[in-house]
């Protein structure tokens, strides 16, 4: 039994600690580089009724101690510990119960936490890089400045996370199977012009930091689709559905979006800078200019505090859009629709808008 121990700065690398009773211990500084905490370990860390029990222990009427509990059979009962600075790289905590754990700083490089329950934790500027996360609960898990590049995210949801500053840009490798069909067979659509493969459906879909940069999505139906966080530098997207999708914190960055449809779509903080965004001439049946034009259409979408530096918004409809905040230092806005457009604190130096 380890009960209160204090293993801070202690070397406990490729460590057995399964099935061991860690009540109270602190692992803050601690060197868990490969140690096993699979198992039914017991108890959780700095449990206050824990402490007081030990406090008034032997004391007339005081509660007796009951038996050590494990807290799932799937894996340890680390809850609320604080392994604060500590080295966890390679570290094995698969199914483990993490709840409000304290990983602030912690290295936990290659660690393996997939199915763990990681609510409340925090993990401020953590080393995940490599970590296996899949499935793992983390709902107001603090990643602030966390590294995850490379980690592997299947089956998690990151909505309620706490994402600001986080390096995360998951490959398209680490998406559902499903998903990963979609994609393929979207891309082929479009390399054979239609003849084979089949246009993208992906509405509704979570694609949340993934790494869609250089890639060709024109015509992909990405309605409501969550592309929180996704790096979509230099892609195109022309006559794209992206209408109430939640791009918040994404890269558009030199994308081409032309025609897309982006009603009522967030990209709040998102970097749009030297994105295009004009009309596409249309042409009938047999090829010919039409004179007509198909807008880009971001009527009522929130844009607020976005990077729009030398976009191109040619025509673009932007009707009751909120722009609040934005850069559009060197934006083309000639022909564009600004009726009911909100443009609060906005930077609109050196704006084309004849």
């Amino acid at each position: 039994m380890l009960d209160g121990a204090d293993l801070r700065n202690a070397d406990l690398g490729e460590a057995d600690l399964r099935g061991a009773s860690l009540r109270g211990v602190k692992f803050d500084g601690a060197n868990l580089k490969g140690a096993d905490f699979r198992g039914d370990v017991l108890l959780s860390g700095n449990e206050p009724d824990a402490r007081e029990r030990e406090k008034n222990a032997g004391k007339p009427g005081a509660p007796k101690r009951p038996p050590p509990r494990a807290a799932n059979t799937n894996g340890a009962d680390l809850s609320r510990f604080s392994m604060s600075h500590s080295n966890l790289e390679g570290a094995q905590l698969s199914g483990a119960n993490l709840l409000a754990v304290q990983f602030k700083n912690a290295n936990l490089t290659n660690a393996k936490l997939a199915g763990c329950n990681l609510t409340d934790a925090n993990l401020h500027n953590a080393n995940l890089k490599g970590a296996g996360l899949s499935n793992a609960v983390v709902k107001n898990t603090d990643f602030r400045h966390a590294n995850l590049d490379g980690a592997h995210l299947e089956g998690c949801d990151l909505s309620a996370a706490d994402m600001t500053g986080a390096n995360l840009v998951r490959g398209e490798d680490t998406l559902p199977q499903n998903i990963r069909e979609i994609l393929k067979n979207h891309y082929l659509w479009i390399r054979e012009d239609g003849r084979v493969g089949q246009r993208a459906q992906l509405s509704n879909a979570d694609l949340t930091y993934v790494d869609l940069s250089t890639v060709n999505l024109s015509g992909a139906n990405l309605n409501t689709a969550t592309l929180k966080g996704a790096n979509m530098a230099q892609s195109l997207f022309v006559m794209s559905d992206l209408a109430f999708a939640d791009l918040t914190d994404s890269n558009l960055s030199r994308s081409t979006l032309d025609g897309a449809n982006l009603t009522e779509a967030n990209l709040t903080n998102a970097n749009l800078r030297g994105v295009i965004m004009g009309p596409v001439d249309l042409k009938d049946g047999s090829g010919k200019p039409t004179g007509r034009l198909w807008r880009t259409n971001l009527s009522r979408a929130t844009m607020v505090n976005a990077d729009l530096t030398g976009a191109d918004l040619r025509h673009a409809n932007l009707t009751e859009a909120d722009l609040t905040g934005a850069n559009l230092t060197g934006a083309n806005l000639t022909k564009a629709r600004l009726d009911g457009a909100k443009l609060d604190g906005a930077t609109m130096d050196e704006v084309i808008m004849s």
